[in-house]
């Protein structure tokens, strides 16, 4: 009796497992929803609707970009993370809610570790350092020497408290050894006319709104803060490159899914994706709007992710940004 329950378990252990096994090997048969946490219009946005029409193009299913703002990206990191596992729900985000978030807010209620499965970095922004044309300083260096010869008096606008125009200058503070006073304005278009008018004399900013500005005269790009060049601005020296050397504060666009999606599943996505990046006209239009395309393995990715955490973490702490 005993061995007839055990080979009835073992039976349907195995029907289980090759339902899923079939079901993963027609993946996708249904819409498959992308989750941005953010509002319509910015990087991710683009990205992500960008990339449906290739994923369609591909697989031949609906991509519905889905868009899930708050908590600086934490309320759709939260919505794909209590998703069912199968691949149909998936986040395409900043590294906000997978690191710096996690410091940031205690009632967050997932842990990017634990609760998601790694897809693939698909690229990094870098931000521009750009100063205020009457500033006398060409170049990063010069801009260290002058804050070293007038502690505090030089004003360093940003986008607001937490965000990355914010742990760069914080970063470059501690990195060069200098005192620049921040200042956070209301989003990074007022603290480019702060810096344009003079109200503060520089400022970490996107690339792409800020290229405009420096192209027609209305500010001076001194160096950008990525490891690699940024692709939409190649002229413009890294800060690695200008003296302080390791400075890689890149904010990076990456996609997960739910934990104990199918690995097969995070494959294909994976597959496709990367090809995806490879394509040159998608590849231009990404770097148009500040994303230099990366693409790699989820283990890669995996990896990556767990490294970048501790050094977020760090950089809110040196911030003191406060944990709400």
């Amino acid at each position: 009796m005993m061995g007839s329950f055990v080979r009835l378990a073992v039976l349907a252990v195995g029907l289980l497992c090759l339902g899923a096994s079939i079901a993963s090997a027609a993946y996708p048969d249904k819409p498959i929803h992308i989750v941005v946490p953010y509002t319509p219009g910015g990087t991710v946005d683009l990205l992500a609707r960008a990339m449906a029409p290739l994923l369609t193009e591909g697989w031949g299913q609906q991509i519905v970009v889905e868009n899930r703002p708050g908590a600086g990206g934490s309320v759709g990191a939260e919505y794909v993370a209590q998703a069912a596992a199968d691949g149909y729900t998936l986040l395409l985000s900043t590294n906000s809610p997978l690191t710096t978030n996690v410091v940031l807010f205690k009632t967050i209620k997932y842990d990017p570790l634990r609760d998601f499965a790694p897809v693939i970095l698909a690229g990094q922004d870098a931000l521009v350092l750009a100063v205020n044309l009457d500033l006398p300083v060409k170049s990063a260096a010069d801009l260290i020497a002058l804050a070293k010869q007038q502690p505090r008096k030089l004003i360093g606008a940003s986008s607001g408290n937490g965000t990355t125009s914010h742990l760069s200058l914080t970063t470059f503070n501690k990195m060069a050894g200098v005192d620049i006073t921040h200042v956070p304005y209301a989003g990074g278009v007022p603290s480019l006319t702060a810096v344009i008018s003079g109200e503060a004399q520089l400022v970490f900013s996107d690339i792409v709104p800020a290229l405009p500005m420096i192209n027609d005269g209305r500010l001076r790009a001194l160096a950008t803060t990525g490891l690699s060049r940024s692709g939409v601005a190649p002229n413009v020296p890294t800060l690695n490159e200008s003296g302080l050397k390791g400075f890689d504060l890149a904010a990076w666009v990456a996609m997960v899914a739910p934990k104990d999606t199918p690995q097969d599943v995070v494959a294909k996505l994976n597959a496709r994706i990367a090809e995806i990046l490879k394509q040159p006209e998608f590849r231009q239009y990404i770097i148009k709007i500040g994303i230099d395309p990366i693409g790699d393995t989820p283990e890669e990715f995996g990896k990556y992710l767990a490294a970048q955490i501790p050094v977020w973490r760090e950089r809110a702490l040196d911030a003191g940004l406060k944990v709400e």
